[in-house]
């Protein structure tokens, strides 16, 4: 299909989908501006001002020289394997290969398995230690008082001396078992505590969006995982064969796009930054929050009456057409589907804003100072605001970056840290492409002069007879069509692209025989293979530490908080501290097991067990089944049982004694008469 649009006097003949793009762009502007002379006739509060001031600054510094949109847009398209549309036409105009190496794809993919083995596997990478040192309860410590006063009553009375040193001395040694016992109780409750609070994680798709983060985390300048967010859902319950419906809250993790998210540009520490969020919502979102408690009904039914069913798209950004493309998503600018775009700002704000919002007086005691809030904008109507619920007054986005760059929370990916290798790679690969291309064949000279009329020079085949005249004046010494072989330097490109992946190896330190590809040398061996492996696991002992320190200890302690405040069961004392493990998982893994293991065959002798007693080589077994993956808890018995066979088993042995004292000599007289003594020289006496 051809069409032409008009053009100065003159018809233009465009392509189909130049065509196409064209009227997309004019119905994407004609739409932004419906959008934007909505906007301007919706009465603005001071709130709605003030977050889209925040969000135009925000979005100015991204989008700016010194900001990031580019290079997160370059970072999606090199995963892709996919040229800028810059490069692209570079290319297309010199005529050569599109082919694209995706060096810094592959390495992407391993680092996030390698990611993965620490933080995804059986072994949970935190903990909750319980408090270095818990207070004794007051029963405890009465008890104490009490056996110590009947042991001086019972001295006395027996007519000893006291000894007061020795009675301070029973004191302390009374006081270091109490407390022993009181910390062994405190470890198992504290186990109890982080199975609990593993199954808020799992039940809140903590695991889920911690696989996407990890996925994001070598491609982008960095990666973004939020929560808790506490939603109202539906639980499904059965009674008597009918299903009932109750909801209730629960808490809720997720991975946020770094597309989507803009902070405080001046900010160092994203925990001092405020952030603002995009998503999109559809109408059917917003029904459901008519219902919700929080939310400002009026505001709400504004929106959906306002932007009805085309939607709303006015928060756009520089990359957000390209990164639909790379995503595979309709272009925002379109909106056939009838999103509404809502900003999600979390920062602080002064209290005359929030009290000028209608917020409660009591909330806001001084106008002048600045409270953090979390709010949601959708064109100029706040829809909710709310102080922020966290004690600590901090957000719940927790960033970090695969290489982290101080004094900023934007680092760098893979796709920054190969860049270079990566475009190098690619001019190689073009060229060999190119150059086997035209090496391929031999390339034929035609004297297009000498042909005969009719002769079609572009047409060849095997056997083919070719007519052309005689040239009067040379005669025909000079032949028409001659061919040569163009020369093949393959081998040599093949040289550099090697050597550009070998390099790429030592700058992104994910050597290639992670996805699988031979080691040679040391790792032509299981053994060294292994070692091989576990040096490459050694290399991102870095990003852990980020991982640990950015995400897991923040996130963790931000779940803690919520369960202390809201849970009445005692669950947590408040005494308990989260021990994130990444690191140690990535460094010990494989060496903490073999360690294990030996420390298993060393203590088996008896003299081990006897000091060790059998709950504590039960402590080991468990401990060693556990490491390589067996449910330890369910093989190795309890100590109660352990204690309770030990018994049975004293019992049995005190029996047979019994009965073997009772059981008479064979041929002895049970008259008690024991016959004539003999003497030691065996005459009778």
């Amino acid at each position: 299909m051809v069409d032409t649009l008009p053009q100065n006097g003159v018809l233009r003949v465009v392509p189909e989908g130049a065509l196409q793009r064209f009227e997309a762009r004019q119905a994407a502007e004609k739409r932004k501006a419906e959008d934007e002379l909505k906007l301007s006739q919706v009465a603005t509060t001071n709130l709605a001002g003030y977050i889209r001031s925040q969000f135009e600054m925000m979005k100015n510094h991204r989008n700016s020289q010194s900001g990031w949109s580019e290079r997160m847009a370059e970072a999606l398209r090199t995963f892709n394997g996919v040229y800028s549309s810059k490069k692209l036409s570079e290319i297309e105009k010199f005529g050569g290969s599109q082919i694209y190496a995706r060096i810094t794809a592959a390495k992407c993919r391993g680092a996030s398995s390698l990611l993965r083995d620490v933080y995804l596997q059986a072994d949970r990478p935190w903990g909750l230690d319980p408090g270095p040192d818990p207070a004794l309860p007051p029963n405890i410590m009465n008890s104490i008082q009490q056996l110590l006063r009947v042991e001086v009553a019972t001295m006395e009375a027996s007519g000893q001396q006291v000894d007061p040193t020795a009675m301070r001395d029973r004191m302390n040694g009374l006081m270091t078992a109490a407390r022993q016992a009181a910390k062994k109780k405190a470890a198992a409750q504290a186990k109890i505590a982080e199975d609990k609070i593993d199954e808020y994680l799992v039940e809140g798709n903590f695991y889920k969006a911690l696989a996407e983060f990890i996925a994001d985390l070598p491609i982008f300048p960095f990666a973004c995982i939020k929560g808790p967010v506490v939603r109202i859902v539906p639980s499904l319950n059965w009674e008597n064969g009918t299903a009932i419906s109750t909801p209730r809250p629960r808490m809720f993790w997720e991975r946020v796009s770094p597309f989507d998210l803009w902070w405080t540009p001046g900010a160092g520490d994203i925990e001092n930054a405020s952030i603002i969020e995009r998503s999109r919502l559809s109408r059917a979102d917003l029904n459901d929050l008519l219902d919700l408690p929080g939310y400002d009904q009026k505001e709400i039914r504004a929106v959906l009456d306002e932007y009805g069913r085309g939607g709303i798209s006015d928060n756009w950004d520089a990359t957000d057409s390209e990164r639909a493309v790379n995503e595979s998503r309709e272009n925002p600018m379109m909106n056939q589907s009838g999103m509404i775009t809502c900003l999600e700002f979390n920062g602080n704000v002064q209290g005359r804003m929030l009290l000028e919002q209608g917020m409660d007086a009591k909330l806001i005691p001084d106008g002048l100072r600045d409270y953090m809030v979390q709010a949601w904008l959708i064109g100029q109507h706040v829809i909710k605001v709310q102080l922020s619920p966290s004690p600590r007054k901090r957000h719940n986005y927790f960033i970090t970056s695969f290489e982290k760059m101080p004094g900023t929370p934007v680092g760098n990916g893979l796709t920054d840290i190969i860049a270079d290798l990566q475009e190098g790679a690619n001019s190689t690969l073009r060229a060999l492409m190119n150059n086997m291309a035209i090496a391929s064949g031999p390339q034929v000279m035609v004297n297009d002069s000498k042909l005969s009329s009719g002769e079609d020079a572009d047409d060849m085949y095997p056997w083919k007879r070719w007519h052309f005249e005689d040239d009067p004046v040379n005669g025909t010494a000079q032949v028409p069509i001659s061919f040569f072989q163009p020369n093949s330097i393959a081998q040599e490109l093949l040289t550099v692209y090697d050597k550009l992946n070998a390099m790429a190896d030592d700058m992104s330190a994910i050597p290639r025989y992670l996805q699988g590809q031979s080691a040679g040398g040391a790792g032509r061996t299981s053994s060294g293979l292994a070692m091989l492996m576990g040096n490459a696991s050694k290399i991102l002992q870095a990003v852990a530490a980020n991982i640990d320190r950015d995400v897991f200890d923040p996130l963790l302690t931000a779940l803690y908080d919520i369960i202390m405040m809201t849970d009445n069961s005692g669950l947590l004392t408040g005494e308990e501290s989260v021990r994130v493990m990444g690191v140690t998982v990535a460094i010990q893994r494989e060496t903490q097991r073999s360690r294990q293991l030996e420390f298993l065959q060393i203590t088996a002798n008896p003299i081990d067990t006897a000091i060790m007693g059998p709950e504590g080589r039960a402590q080991v077994l468990r401990t060693v089944s556990e490491g390589i993956g067996m449910p330890g808890a369910e093989i190795i018995p309890s100590d109660d049982v352990l204690k309770e066979r030990q018994q049975q088993a004293s019992q049995a042995a005190q029996a047979a004694a019994q009965a073997q004292g009772n059981q008479a000599p064979k041929g002895g007289n049970v008259t008690g008469d024991a016959g004539p003594r003999v003497n030691i020289t065996g005459g009778p006496q």
